[in-house]
């Protein structure tokens, strides 16, 4: 597991020191407000995180964004909208180390009220990571305020999984992304599936976008929790590679390509991250099973391609490259 620390505004009384002694004399006396985001893998959970980001309500937030893959690809689309992103990369954040992810929870409660979010992993379980807090005695400093599980239309329309299943049960909120990508014949399926799920607040969520008056705090999460009888289930790990481009010149088509051919050979879950077309120009890459999205990138994101699944650790840059040369 690595640890990185991305400041948006610097703050040299932080530290993000995992030995250095907790004073609790310094702590803020009310408590912090924290938001859970959770969500299937790229269903967009960045997304509505950059949406929630934006609202005044969060103004200097600060942000622990948890990467399945060692490597953060997506923390500079938050850094420009909160005060503090951190990362944990490399690990799934209800599986890491305990102490990382409480160090860097009581570090911000002693600096600032403001509120705190964390971005869970594509594999993450929320009843594992809420067990984690409560022993770490994280609610004595703060309030959960709002807990999200994001979840793609597709998901919906396939059939929920068991393993979602909790997760839509738990969860205060549950925001549905792209329901654009829905066939005509696909979205009555989708209609009559969705109408027929047994929670709670269901919302529709263009582009991580979703009305904000219908969050209502605190949290019913942990009351939830409190009542759960069932097992805690151990997360998926998925594998994953992570591959420099930057030495590499890609056409945006011949990616479109192959993914679909990536998808299906490795048993790939997501692809993302940022390449170099001919012309120098960066773009950033979105990919699941239904959908590839391509778009300029920002000029700091690093030339890296991320792949997540069954047999992701088996694609090098070479494999990488070959497919690109088939089918130029």
């Amino acid at each position: 597991m690595t640890y990185n620390k991305h400041m948006a505004k610097r703050d040299d009384d932080l530290e993000f020191s995992l030995n250095a002694p907790f004073d609790d004399g310094r702590a803020v006396i009310d408590k912090v407000p924290l938001y859970l985001v959770n969500g299937s893998l790229g269903a967009g959970k960045t997304s509505v995180l950059e949406f929630l980001l934006q609202q005044s309500d969060y103004k200097g937030s600060r942000v622990i964004e948890n990467e399945y893959a060692n490597e953060n690809v997506d923390g500079y689309r938050l850094e420009k909208l909160a005060d503090i992103v951190t990362t944990l990369a490399g690990d799934c954040v209800c599986c890491s180390s305990k102490h990382a992810l409480t160090r860097m929870l009581l570090d911000f409660c002693r600096n600032s009220p403001a509120p705190v979010f964390i971005e869970a992993t594509g594999v993450a379980r929320t009843m594992n990571l809420v067990e984690k807090l409560i022993n770490a005695q994280i609610f004595n400093k703060y309030e959960l305020a709002q807990s999200f599980y994001v979840i793609d239309a597709h998901e919906i329309l396939r059939g929920i999984e068991p393993a979602h299943e909790i997760e839509l049960q738990a969860a205060d909120m549950i925001l549905v992304t792209k329901e654009d990508l829905l066939s005509d014949d696909e979205r009555l399926r989708y209609e009559s599936k969705l109408s027929s799920l047994p929670y709670g607040k269901i919302l529709s969520a263009p582009r991580g976008k979703f009305d904000i008056n219908k969050m209502s705090t605190p949290s019913g999460l942990l009351a939830f929790f409190d009542t759960y009888d069932g097992e805690l289930v151990v997360p998926d790990n998925p594998t994953y590679a992570v591959l420099d481009v930057s030495g590499m010149k890609i056409a945006a088509a011949t990616l479109e390509k192959i993914w679909p051919e990536l998808f299906g050979a490795y048993k790939l879950r997501r692809m993302k991250g940022c390449f170099i077309d001919d012309n120098g120009v960066r773009h950033h890459l979105e990919a699941t099973e239904n959908q590839i999205q391509i778009a300029n990138s920002a000029a700091e994101e690093p030339a890296k391609i991320v792949l997540i699944g069954e047999r992701a650790d088996e694609i090098t840059r070479e494999v990488l490259s070959a497919q690109l040369m088939m089918f130029e």
